[in-house]
């Protein structure tokens, strides 16, 4: 059996102190294979950008333990951490330094991590995303928001991880962008072998993205299930099946061309 990339034992994040402590997570396991989708659905405040967090060591561990690669991942997080595990954040109007050109934004992680030839590596990374190096000169005030989220993957791509975590990576979105920024998105996965773990509390978003799925409230698994699941559902619990009632159904995008093929820059 491979080695999980991801073992996550019992994470618990606990805020405050005393009568006034909140468990933001608590108890909560999981794995993710290599090339594998995992979600993270909820109502907000359930807790799933805070596993999130914790994987990153955004949020301190109250306890469990964590395991990249079948190693134990020590805090603070190493370079190699990394190197292997990027992140996309949910505001492409917030996640970009706005004062940094295309150029600058995609160079630094390079520099942090010493990664030679960083021109090339920048062309491709655009190019990637369905962007030309004409971008590589803009500042994000000169880019629509799907252009911004684009750079903003190209940005986590750029250091060839293994694993992405994708937090409400189209919330901010319109629906037609969405659906573009979503196609890349299994297009870049399928292309580069990646695993994600996508934070959502739109069940569309994570049928089209994932294979399995982890329900939170409260900071608690509710239950693990999948996305054939959710289409037809079978799901096991009450608050599941309210989320889906809520949801009013939801219709897969179909895909569209490799992520190396031009695609609308939205």
């Amino acid at each position: 059996m491979a080695t999980p990339l991801i073992e996550a034992r019992n994470l618990s994040v606990r805020f405050g102190v005393g009568r006034l402590t909140v468990a933001a997570l608590d108890d909560v396991s999981f794995t993710l294979a290599p090339g594998e989708s995992l979600g993270l659905v909820g109502e907000s405040g359930s807790g799933k950008s805070t596993v999130l967090r914790a994987l990153t060591g955004l949020a301190p561990l109250s306890g469990g333990s964590l395991k990249l690669g079948g190693v134990a991942v020590p805090t603070p997080r190493r370079m190699n951490f990394f190197t292997a595990v990027q992140m996309v954040f949910q505001d492409p109007y917030a996640s970009l330094h706005p004062r940094h050109t295309v150029d600058q934004i995609l160079a630094e992680p390079l520099a942090i991590h010493r990664i030679p030839h960083a021109e090339t590596r920048i062309v491709a990374a655009l190019r990637e995303v369905g962007l030309g190096p004409s971008y590589r000169f803009r500042y994000p005030h000169q880019l629509s928001g799907g252009q911004r989220q684009r750079i903003a993957i190209a940005r986590a791509l750029i250091l060839r991880p293994k694993v992405v975590l994708l937090d409400e990576p189209t919330s901010a979105l319109d629906a037609s962008v969405q659906a573009e920024i979503l196609n890349l998105l299994e297009d870049l996965r399928r292309a580069f072998g990646l695993a994600y773990i996508l934070v959502s509390h739109d069940l569309a978003v994570v049928a089209h993205l994932c294979e399995r799925l982890i329900v939170l409230r409260q900071g608690r698994m509710i239950e693990e299930t999948t996305a054939g699941a959710l289409r037809d559902g079978s799901v096991k619990t009450d608050y599941t099946r309210a989320m889906l009632a809520a949801s009013g159904g939801f219709t897969r995008v179909g895909p569209t061309a490799p992520p190396t093929a031009p695609l609308r820059n939205t």
